[in-house]
């Protein structure tokens, strides 16, 4: 009795593996890839899950190099099909009918946070899209300038009292990169002061930081499960679940604040003020809203307004943190560029900038835009098919579910799009200003997508990052940090994190 038992379990175990396998972990057409094994797909075979793990920027350039510009890829029991071709990236970014946002961001991320934009579709896409995308026209931009430096310029104090000694090699610049990248969109979204620059942020967090924080990192352990893993996942995440109720009740309270002020207020904050606008969008009557086809709702609710709010403050540091990270490890390496831009900068002598001086450091640009193309702050994007399609330059042909990924690294490194005056793998601003002939593709450096759903914040990032290393050159010089401490090298989670960031600080 025993041994039929036994072989029941092995039979139901042996059709449960091979429906697994030939369902989720196998091949799909005549596009090439690597076999993916049950499970784990193929990050063991290419190194990326080991415990000394490969790099996936690299890995993702040895696999274009292997299989051509379309491939199969399993991140785990994601799959992708995986884009490194310019010309097939623009269609599926021109094609919005067809190519719509990743299940992975609708279905994983929507499991946290279900109101926010970038998990949304449809007519419900749209009523949002038009409320958030107002909220970074240049306009409402701009006014943040001082704001900006103001930070940059209390980072800079904390630095003076604590990190005065130019042989000590500091190794948190990614953490002070965040800390500064916070407090400014704390107050440019919500005139709130996130406390992260106080003087003891440095060994403690206020709670409303240490919830996001804590969020954050389980934003990140959901984008690598399958679905209804991530739903056993946060359901016994108790942490998660403390640290949602703290950020939902600093979230209430910001909006009561708000609705506290008159409307004429309001209205007036509404220029400079992300809050003030999100609520100016709340419905009047949510009830009768509710009973609205999507098609026909106008605004957003409540606890629209408060996902919306939680989006912003995770899209809204993220990518412009890390960008500065990378800013600071590129600027230690290369002291001669370093040189450069304090050159264009000298003839303000430490001033506050102003808008039209910003504009005009045409060298911090270039250096910006290489920083972005050499390590832009995630490896690319997603799109998912609503109908089957074939992509006009590879004549792949794709299935209406299937899940496309555009590599923006690889289109970054890709020689097809570059000039070859410089190394594609060395990090060379100039390549933007020799280039009379312009060989320089720049459609093929993408850090922050294309699209309908390229990242709508893109243009507050960008002008947050040059004010803020335009105000830490005119102040500091980092150093190298030593060839095994500043090493670089790629941490991939949310985004992509200097692995290894070791840096000097001299005052000028």
């Amino acid at each position: 009795m025993f041994s039929i038992t036994v072989a029941i379990v092995v039979l139901f175990l042996a059709v449960v593996y091979y429906y697994l396998k030939s369902v989720y972990f196998t091949l799909r057409g005549p596009i090439p890839g690597i076999s993916p094994q049950l499970l784990f797909g193929n990050v063991l075979q290419t190194g990326i899950l080991a415990l000394k793990p490969a790099s996936l920027p690299d890995v993702l350039i040895q696999l274009r190099d292997k299989f051509g510009d379309v491939y199969q890829f399993w991140f785990g029991s994601m799959h992708l099909i995986m884009i490194n071709c310019l010309e097939d990236a623009q269609y599926i970014f021109s094609r919005r009918h067809i190519y719509d946002q990743g299940d992975i961001f609708t279905e994983n991320l929507k499991l946290l946070n279900p109101n926010g934009v970038i998990c949304l579709k449809g007519a419900k896409f749209k009523r949002h899209a038009s409320v958030i995308s107002s909220l970074f026209r240049r306009g409402k931009i701009l006014i943040h300038l001082d704001t900006i430096i103001d930070c940059t310029d209390k980072l800079l104090d904390r630095w003076r009292m604590h990190y005065n000694n130019p042989t000590k090699i500091h190794l948190n610049m990614i953490e002070q990169s965040q800390q500064l990248l916070l407090a400014i969109f704390g107050f440019i979204a919500f005139n709130y002061d996130l406390e992260t620059l106080d003087d003891n942020s440095e060994n403690s967090q206020n709670e409303l930081t240490q919830a996001f924080y804590s969020l954050l990192n389980t934003m990140q352990t959901l984008m690598q499960l399958p679905t209804f893993l991530g739903r056993i996942y946060l359901s016994l995440n108790f942490k998660a679940q403390r640290a949602r109720t703290i950020i939902d009740r600093y979230l209430e309270k910001m909006i009561e604040q708000e609705l506290n002020t008159t409307r004429e207020m309001r209205m007036e904050r509404k220029r400079t003020s992300f809050i003030a606008s999100l609520v100016t969008s709340l419905q009047e009557d949510e009830k009768l809203e509710a009973t609205k086809p999507e098609e026909e709702k106008k605004g957003l609710s409540r606890i629209e307004v408060m996902n919306e709010m939680l989006s912003f403050l995770a899209a809204g540091y993220g990518t412009t943190s890390t960008a500065l990270s990378w800013f600071i490890y590129f600027m230690s390496k290369n002291p001669q560029i370093q040189k450069k831009i304090k050159q264009e900068l000298s003839e303000y002598h430490g001033q506050r900038l102003s808008i039209q001086q910003v504009e005009s450091l045409t060298y911090l640009d270039c250096v910006l835009r290489e920083v972005f193309r050499l390590a832009g702050p995630v490896t690319g994007t997603v799109r998912t098919l609503t109908a089957d399609d074939q992509l006009p330059k590879s004549g792949a042909q794709l299935k209406k579910g299937d899940s496309v990924m555009i590599t923006f690294y690889t289109l970054a490194r890709d020689k097809r799009y570059w000039a070859d005056l410089y190394d594609l793998n060395e990090f060379h601003p100039e390549r933007y200003l020799d280039d009379p002939e312009n060989k320089n593709n720049l459609s093929a450096l993408i850090p922050f997508g294309g699209g309908h759903r390229q990242c709508m914040g893109q243009d507050l990032a960008r002008f947050e990052l040059k004010i803020i290393c335009a105000r830490l050159m005119q102040f500091v010089t980092f150093g190298d940090g030593g060839p095994e401490l500043n090493a670089g090298g790629y941490d991939v989670t949310d985004t992509i994190k200097p692995k290894k960031l070791a840096v000097t600080i001299t005052f000028d």
